[in-house]
């Protein structure tokens, strides 16, 4: 069989290279066998042009493929040595959650009672010395919230992290994220924290010879596995500060019940999730007490910016109050399903991994 004209061959092999190494080395013969035989029938019938033309176009999609697969490969590599490093097989049994019992769900409910009376008792029976516009003073909650939430969070930690010191490191989160917003330092701390947990993963994935981390380590990484919804219900743990946020602009805190209502739906999510044992449930309250304790404050901005009567004018008049409530529910509602969405990824690749 004779060979294809020279440049077409030579360009082909260019192309060839830019194709993952891992995959030339699987394939780039055969492919390139099949490009001959090709080449050689379509110069014989006089439609080499055409021919070429139709391999070119095809370039694009299997290379894109190709990167995809090699790419979703190492990614399930990966996760298999992340698993085999954090296994828990020899740790003993995690300690019971909310699920078995009243008394585990109490401690798991503690910080949003805790958090629930002290925006209650400063929002409607202020104590002399606090000052308008407390909400928004990062000093001031950071003497409340840091030594009530990071000694405990780190009890959890040195005991391998159980359920109830979840909503403290979400109080410790949202306290971040006031920091964060109001010094602009947002854009700098969420590329620094993907990239450190970047460098962790892949110090870990591209060992040769991973071995087992720590026992504390695993601890936290079998919490983590016992439930998944346990990180949820960490970012659920921010929900007190949401609800300041959302109440910001509020000219009579001291007078409307909606705050209250906001922290009594905070609390009732927070039940419904320590008592349930379908996670489609617990996602349920976590979305449900978001969702109530969000829209307390949108039903403040209704019925007290002019009166109830009012409403539809009030509406439209406050329509960028609005929309700025929708947007901070619409945020903290993707960061409490991250975790369900990361989850469902990581099974769909493990099926096509499977097939």
């Amino acid at each position: 069989m004779s060979s294809p004209p020279g440049p077409a061959d030579r360009i082909y092999r260019l192309i060839l290279r830019i194709y993952p190494p891992d995959y030339l080395e699987t394939f780039g013969d055969e492919m390139h066998q099949t490009f001959r035989e090709g080449a050689h029938e379509a110069r014989s019938q006089g439609r080499l042009g055409l021919f070429l033309l139709r391999e070119l176009m095809d370039v694009p999609q299997v290379l894109a493929n190709a990167y995809w697969d090699g790419w979703k490969r190492k990614l399930q590599n990966g996760i298999q040595t992340l698993q085999e490093v954090t296994s828990s097989d020899d740790l003993p049994p995690a300690p019971p959650d909310g699920r078995a019992s009243w008394r585990q769900a109490s401690f798991e409910m503690g910080p949003f009672l805790i958090a629930g009376l002290l925006l209650i008792f400063a929002t409607y029976l202020p104590f002399d010395g606090l000052r308008p516009g407390w909400q928004r003073d990062p000093e001031f909650l950071g003497k409340v919230i840091l030594p009530l939430a990071l000694p405990i969070l780190l009890l959890g930690l040195s005991r391998g992290l159980p359920r109830w010191a979840y909503p403290f490191a979400g109080l410790l989160f949202g306290y971040q994220a006031l920091i964060a917003y109001q010094t602009s330092l947002w854009l700098f701390l969420i590329p620094m924290l993907l990239a450190s947990v970047a460098l962790a993963l892949a110090a870990i994935m591209t060992d040769p010879q991973p071995a087992l981390l720590p026992v504390p380590l695993r601890r936290i990484g079998q919490s983590l596995s016992a439930d998944w919804t346990r990180l949820s219900f960490a970012f659920y743990g921010a929900l007190p500060w949401v609800i300041l946020r959302a109440f910001d602009d509020s000219h009579y805190d001291n007078r409307t019940p909606y705050l209250a209502l906001s922290v009594l739906m905070m609390v009732t999510g927070a039940l419904l999730y320590c008592r349930s044992r379908a996670k489609t449930i617990q996602i349920g309250a976590l979305v449900a007490g978001l969702t109530f304790s969000i829209w307390g404050a949108l039903l403040d901005r209704i019925f007290f910016a002019e009166g109830l009567m009012n409403w539809i004018s009030v509406s439209s008049r406050g329509s960028a109050g609005n929309v700025w409530i929708l947007e901070l529910w619409l945020q903290w509602m993707i960061i409490i399903l991250s975790p369900t969405l990361l989850l469902m990824f990581g099974r769909a690749l493990h099926r096509k991994r499977a097939m």
